[in-house]
């Protein structure tokens, strides 16, 4: 266990460092510097796979089997996932939480107005539409009061997705699920490949 904590920390550091300097304004990331990112992760991944198995290898008394090789491995990448989730979603909910509002404001809130309106792109004219001709000079007060609840309603439902659309992107769990997605298999290729072409042949 010792082996795959270390390894997998130690080779977090280099996406946490990407992720502090390359994703400051979500909205100004570039689909290359996403893939670069992705590229960057998986490379880290591989070496704290490669070096943990070669330091299982060094301390083990006789010679690990090459099941245990791969078993090693895809902890290590899971691990490092898993790690790297956690991290992301303290990042932009506890430093950067500006990055995460924005991003929400910015990219997701008017695709989600205009879903309920599709003339309207802020809840500000969201709210106008639903209130256009519902005048409290000429409505019953009670009338008008209805309308403007649900008006206000629909605001609150707004809010609502939102939040969901927040937890998906920025949620610790989420962020935990989304990072370790391909981990299994990063992990079982790595390790396959460590196993068969470096470790098995010394």
């Amino acid at each position: 266990m010792k082996i795959i904590l270390k390894w997998s920390v130690l080779f977090i550091i280099p996406s946490t460092l990407y992720l502090l300097f390359g994703f400051q304004n979500l909205m100004t990331v570039k689909r290359e510097s996403q893939a670069l990112f992705l590229v960057l992760h998986y490379l880290m991944a591989g070496g704290a796979i490669y070096f943990g198995l070669k330091d299982l290898k060094k301390q083990a008394i006789e010679e690990p089997s090459g099941l245990k090789y791969i078993i090693t491995g895809v902890l290590i990448s899971v691990f490092h996932a898993i790690l790297f989730g956690l991290i992301s979603a303290f990042y932009f909910n506890e430093i950067n939480p500006e990055a995460k509002t924005a991003y929400l404001q910015e990219g997701w809130l008017p695709k989600v107005v205009n879903a309920h309106d599709s003339t309207a792109n802020t809840k500000d004219e969201y709210y106008m539409h639903l209130m256009a001709g519902k005048d409290s000079g000429v409505l019953l007060p009670e009338r008008y009061a209805t309308y403007k609840k649900a008006a206000q309603d629909s605001l609150v439902m707004i809010d609502a997705e939102l939040e969901i659309i927040s937890k998906q992107s920025f949620g610790y769990y989420a962020s935990v699920i989304k990072s370790a997605g391909l981990a299994p298999f990063i992990g079982l290729l790595f390790a396959a490949i460590v196993t068969v072409l470096v470790l098995k042949k010394r």
